[in-house]
């Protein structure tokens, strides 16, 4: 049995190439689902951005009518009548007035306002650059002219208001033990919190619990003002822990010092200071 013979293969012969159709696979005439999805999601995109633009940036037009809507009730126009007395208090916003006029009259409005600020600013510095005597030789005089006010106006003084007898205290001490129980451990834990402070963190704004040391925010400009101590004193003088009081009235006494030049918040220095030294001269009336 003979075998067919085998070719080189150079000699074999290769098929020639069909020219005229492409020799790629036939391309998909339609998408498949999660590309429609993908390019619906692209099209909502651009929709939604679209129409954010619209109605969120800024327009020139839509702020100039609203200030021309709003500028007469926020400060309001004085239409005078030369026939009429009365007509000086009357008020119009927005109605048949000059609008000329209305905008010097505004103007004029915040020249006044910026002078009085500019007024104030002045005052302060020229008190900040005396010394501390002329400071509290001011400080005295108005004291002085408000208890002479005072003594006049002593005979009609309000009568206090009366104390309701509450009829579970009894001596200032609750008869129900276990309020007795809760007020102590709340005491237990204020000079918990008070002995920590001033073993760590004394003369500091704040203490961190965790790492046991003082810490000042940035809220009253980082300057070591004891705003733990000024803000504790009325608490304190409630609960009768005398000595711990006394601790922070002679902290006060010897070292609270506002001259100093930080940006600080005007709350939380109502709150804390002047809130905290008001409420204990007034508890112990010591200054």
């Amino acid at each position: 049995m003979t075998t067919p013979a085998l070719l080189p293969i150079t000699g074999r012969r290769i098929p020639a190439l069909n020219l005229g159709t492409s020799s790629f696979a036939h391309h998909r005439a339609t998408l498949r689902l999660s590309e429609k999805f993908i390019l619906l999601l692209i099209l909502s995109a651009f929709i939604t951005l679209c129409f954010g633009a619209f109605f969120f940036l800024p327009d020139s037009s839509k702020h100039k009518r609203f200030d021309l809507g709003l500028e007469d009730v926020l400060i309001p126009h004085i239409e005078t009548d030369k026939g009429d007395k009365n007509s000086g208090n009357v008020l119009i916003h927005g109605e048949g007035h000059d609008e000329h006029r209305h905008r010097e009259e505004e103007e004029q409005l915040r020249n006044k306002i910026r002078a009085d600020h500019e007024r104030a600013l002045e005052e302060a510095k020229e008190k900040l650059k005396k010394s501390h005597d002329e400071i509290r030789a001011l400080i005295q005089t108005e004291k002085n002219k408000l208890l002479e006010e005072l003594k006049k106006n002593e005979n009609q003084a309000l009568p206090l208001a009366p104390v309701p007898n509450l009829p579970e205290i009894k001596n200032g001490d609750p008869r129900d033990p276990d309020i007795r129980q809760k007020r102590e451990k709340i005491k237990e834990m204020m000079k918990h919190a008070w002995d920590n402070y001033k073993q760590h963190g004394w003369g500091h704004n704040e203490l961190k619990p965790i790492a046991r040391k003082g810490h000042s925010t940035n809220i009253f400009g980082n300057s070591q003002m004891g705003a733990t101590i000024v803000d504790a004193l009325d608490t304190l003088y409630i609960m009768g822990l005398m000595e711990e009081f006394r601790d922070g009235q002679e902290w006060v006494q010897n070292n609270l010092d506002f001259g100093v030049n930080a940006e600080v918040s005007v709350f939380e220095v109502n709150i804390r200071f002047i809130g905290g030294l008001l409420a204990a001269f007034y508890l112990s009336g010591q200054e």
